[in-house]
């Protein structure tokens, strides 16, 4: 059967799945996250978490796999046995989500996942090799072999840059949106849910601190400007340098002492905390910090904190000084020690909202969750890319 027939028909058998309760139709949703080292999976019925499991890879079994594609049938596998083992019935499931990676640059939304988006996830069509790239992938043979339907929310390519965010001092290269989309539109839209609020009426700063950092500034909904997270802009990180002046780069890159995947590699992997201090581990920082008085592991660790303040005060000034809240959430806002210092460099700006950990599976399930009660469009991914250079616009270059 042709594969767009199959999702058509998984579309009609989903619709007919949620059990009614009282006024309100209960639907169940898979969520399919896959990272690095491991795959998030959880069941919400509704937007209630019935269970999340992160699934572990060890490192010996994930060496049998030359490409990250080649995991596919692997990891498909675990999501169908972790939900077997929790007792979910497959073939009653109404959607399965998984976050988005791979896709070209687009707008925010739930996406219908389609041949086009498959192709282009298959492919890494955004030039990104990460397993997020399998999320949907893994959906539609689910759906193939189950029914229900398939979503993707948010994708990290999600892109609403003004154009002014996109200049660069080379002509030709341009500043790209790579930001946590999928968090930092959750976490806002929880701010303004208890605020009593709406999102596009608000300017807001949301910081997402994990193993990346992005800062970026929310205007009336979209998230006009942000520093690329995985290009290495921004602050450095637990794993990542951040921004380093171009000349030093270039003599790291010309020194001969590194191949391009190496310094990629250091750039983007293993820098910021792990190669100041040998850890990307938060906590264990805080303790060399506090209780043996590490005035190194002190100073690069505020340091950290210091070039994060500096992102939300450039964040400031593109609201042009109007901003409701500033919203702090990912891992690390689970400290206070860093939630404490950020709050004296940027609390007089705005009120300061902190909302620890993340919420990229409750994110995932509640996009669900909307597009199966029709209270969300729900988006067809075509494959054009949201920007496109600045010839083919307004602009006579």
């Amino acid at each position: 059967m042709d594969q767009d027939k199959a999702q058509e028909k998984g579309q009609k058998t989903g619709q007919e799945k949620g059990v009614e309760e009282g006024q309100e139709k209960k639907y169940r949703i898979v969520v399919i996250n896959p990272g690095s080292t491991s795959t998030k999976v959880g069941v919400f019925v509704n937007q209630k978490k019935i269970f999340v499991e992160r699934l572990y890879h060890d490192s010996s079994e994930m060496a049998r796999f030359e490409t990250i594609q080649s995991q596919l049938g692997y990891r498909t596998l675990l999501v169908e046995r972790t939900c077997q083992q929790n007792e979910v019935i497959l073939d009653k499931v109404d959607a399965f989500v998984g976050c988005g990676g791979g896709m070209l640059s687009c707008k925010s939304g739930v996406y219908q996942i389609n041949e086009k988006l498959i192709y282009d996830c298959e492919t890494a069509a955004a030039g990104v090799h990460h397993p997020a790239m399998l999320a949907a992938q893994i959906c539609r043979r689910l759906v193939n072999k189950y029914g229900g339907r398939g979503f993707t929310v948010d994708p990290p390519d999600t892109d609403e840059f003004q154009d002014l965010a996109r200049i660069s001092g080379l002509k030709g290269i341009y500043r790209e949106s790579r930001v946590h989309c999928l968090n930092q539109k959750a976490v806002a839209r929880e701010y303004c849910q208890e605020k009593g609020l709406d999102y596009h009426d608000c300017n807001l700063i949301v910081v997402h601190m994990g193993g990346g950092i992005s800062v970026t500034a929310h205007r009336k909904g979209e998230m006009v400007d942000s520093n690329d997270v995985l290009a290495g802009d921004g602050p450095m990180t637990p794993t990542r340098a951040g921004s380093i002046p171009t000349t030093k780069i270039l003599k790291l890159a010309f020194s001969g002492n590194y191949t391009y995947d190496q310094l990629e590699e250091r750039l983007t992997r293993k820098g910021g905390l792990i190669d100041q201090l040998g850890t990307d581990d938060a906590v264990e920082i805080e303790r060399r910090i506090t209780k043996e008085d590490d005035r190194y592991a002190a100073l690069i660790f505020d340091a950290m904190i210091y070039q994060v303040a500096k992102q939300i005060g450039a964040c400031a000034m593109v609201l042009k000084g109007k901003v409701d809240a500033i919203l702090i959430t990912g891992g690390m806002s689970r400290s206070d020690y860093i939630v404490e210092r950020l709050k004296d460099y940027a609390g007089w700006l705005a009120p300061v909202w902190v909302k620890p950990g993340e919420m990229e599976m409750e994110a995932l399930a509640a996009g669900a969750y909307r597009a199966l009660r029709g209270e969300e469009e729900i988006l067809t991914y075509t494959g054009v890319p949201v920007f496109k250079g600045f010839h083919s616009r307004r602009y006579k270059i």
